[in-house]
């Protein structure tokens, strides 16, 4: 699964990269700068892999030196981290393994490094870096994904109900692990969690939301977690990176006073994450994300991150047009504290990798499903799952599936729902289903922004109960296929977002109106005053009129 040969090393350069993105870093004690990120094929799927480079100057990383493959697997979210011991970790998910891998160099400022055998870590998913606590262990955030994300091709279904993000405990210098307990977190998305110790002894899980940073807290040294809440740290849901310096502040990372991927900011807390005085901003450009940070033993804190990843496109013009960087700050202390870079040494915006012409672009690599017949298609599908079969097909022919005429989205649906059948019977539907959706050929709506279309059509329709079936008529395309990409597109269903939207509305008609409960279930359409009730008090924890009467207080 670790490629260091060099011939081998050639088909994971920058050159056979469309896109990258979901950077790690660290900087050795003779002041080598490693990066990993991941690659592979056109966005996060099957045969993903990682790499890593490395620069002795911080101007030159270069093409990989080692990477993380298997066929027909996924390698992805790495995580780079320097131990106690000087020894640097080089580790890796892999799917559908559903486990982390990981190997160690004893040396690496040595000229030809030497790597471990690769061994695992833990299941499911780790990105960050582990934390040492002051009493020794090592605490490795590795966490167990939310179902939904089980469904993301690639990986396995996973038998086990308890989806956490978890600490794993080493005490023995990584040479054996044990999983201790994980939090419980209301709108989790993907975790990416981070460790920290506090000054009163605690240990505080931060965790990736759909609002931006949920909190957890342990007071038994991670053997238990309290249950999560919103940590008012604010930002995307989006990784963010968190960890206490050697002055003893603290540093989070992430995309101040803006809820989307943007104006990156580096940021310091002297009173143990209350309130952070001291910002600098390292990147103001869009599509700026996922950062990882090491502080250097000379003071120097190093900040990576990536920019216009190019994934999830479908054209070349379109990969091209993005920038499809990873890259790093180097900052000091005093410059966050100053707002502004005072250190001569300091730098911003540096490069560590910047993808131009690819290689594979002739073969046109969106149009991958299309290279097989439908009986090879059928035959390739067969064994998987429904949701995996659908997922497939909507993801290769998302075009098709919004340029469906109504006889064909109809047809297309009644194939999905026969999905159940057996043998022979099955194989009939796959092959029926695949040969429908390649048989469209009208371009003329293939930039219908579906996903804005049912939000549209929740928001005009609030006080009513439409159903996804008459949206997907209003809008013309399959029911199933809406589902899908509005899900995959939000990280929600679309029953989810109309409630969400209810509720919203109900909350600024009680705060802002004195119309009666009742006139409120009416223009929410909730049907019914008891089930308004009922369904608000589960998301906001209290009675309608309650809230009325907290938020006017």
């Amino acid at each position: 699964m670790l490629i260091t040969d060099k011939n081998e090393l050639q088909k994971f350069g920058s050159s056979y990269r469309m896109w990258q993105g979901i950077p790690g870093i660290e900087v050795t004690s003779g002041g080598r700068i490693y990066s990993t990120f991941y690659s592979g094929g056109v966005k996060e799927e099957l045969n993903n892999f990682v790499v890593l480079l490395r620069s002795d100057d911080g101007k030159e990383f270069g093409e990989p030196i080692a990477a993380a493959f298997k066929e027909n697997y996924r390698c992805f979210d790495s995580c780079l981290w320097i131990d106690p011991l000087g020894r640097l970790w080089f580790t890796w998910s892999c799917a559908p393994d559903i486990a982390v891998y990981g190997v160690v160099c004893d040396n690496p400022d040595a000229d030809e490094l030497s790597w471990s055998e690769v061994f695992k870590i833990g299941k499911d998913v780790m990105m960050n870096k582990p934390c040492v606590l002051s009493s020794g262990e090592w605490l490795f955030p590795i966490s167990v994904w939310p179902s939904y994300l089980s469904t993301v091709e690639g990986r396995a279904p996973e038998e086990d109900s308890d989806r956490r993000p978890f600490a794993y405990k080493s005490i023995d210098n990584g040479k054996s692990f044990v999983k201790l307990g994980g939090a419980e977190i209301d709108k989790r998305s993907a975790d990416e969690h981070k460790i920290i110790e506090l000054l009163d002894g605690r240990l505080a899980m931060f965790i990736r939301t759909t609002y931006g940073i949920g909190v957890s807290y342990s007071f038994d040294r991670g053997k238990t977690w309290t249950k999560g809440e919103d940590s008012k740290l604010g930002g995307p849901c989006s990784r963010f990176f968190i960890t206490r310096l050697k002055s003893g502040r603290i540093l989070l990372v992430n995309h101040f006073n803006f809820t989307g991927r943007s104006h990156l900011t580096a940021m310091l807390s002297e009173d143990e994450c209350k309130t952070w005085k001291y910002k600098l901003l390292i990147d103001e450009r869009t599509n700026v994300s996922y950062p990882d940070a090491k502080e250097a033993d000379d003071g120097y804190i190093y900040i990576t991150y990536d920019r216009e990843r190019g994934n999830y496109l479908d054209s070349m013009d379109k990969v091209y047009a993005s920038a499809r960087e990873i890259l790093y700050a180097k900052i000091t202390e005093e410059d966050i504290i100053s707002g502004k870079l005072v250190n001569p040494n300091s730098r911003l915006k540096c490069i560590i990798s910047k993808l131009g012409k690819y290689a594979y672009e002739d073969k046109n690599p969106f149009e991958e499903a299309k290279r097989f017949s439908v009986g090879e298609l059928t035959e390739r599908l067969f064994d998987k799952s429904n949701g995996e079969v659908v997922s497939f097909i909507f993801d290769h022919y998302q075009i098709n599936c919004i340029n469906m005429q109504m006889l064909d989205v109809t047809k297309l649906d009644e194939l999905i729902e026969h999905l159940d059948s057996d043998g022979a019977d099955r194989k009939k539907t796959i092959h029926s289903i695949i040969e429908l959706v390649r048989s469209v050929t009208d371009s003329d709506k293939n930039e219908a922004p579906v996903v804005d279309e049912i939000k549209r059509i929740a928001e005009e329709n609030i006080s009513e109960d439409i159903s996804v079936g008459d949206m997907a008529k209003i809008i013309g395309i399959s029911m199933h296929y809406m589902c899908h990409l509005f899900k995959k597109t939000t990280g929600i269903t679309i029953g989810d977002y109309k409630k969400e939207l209810k509720i919203t509305y109900a909350k600024k008609l009680l705060v802002n109106t004195d119309k009666k409960i009742s006139e409120i279930t009416g223009l929410c359409g909730f049907g019914s005053d008891s089930y308004f009730s009922k369904i608000f008090k589960e998301a906001e924890g209290v009675s309608p009129s309650a809230y009325r009467e907290l938020k006017r207080i």
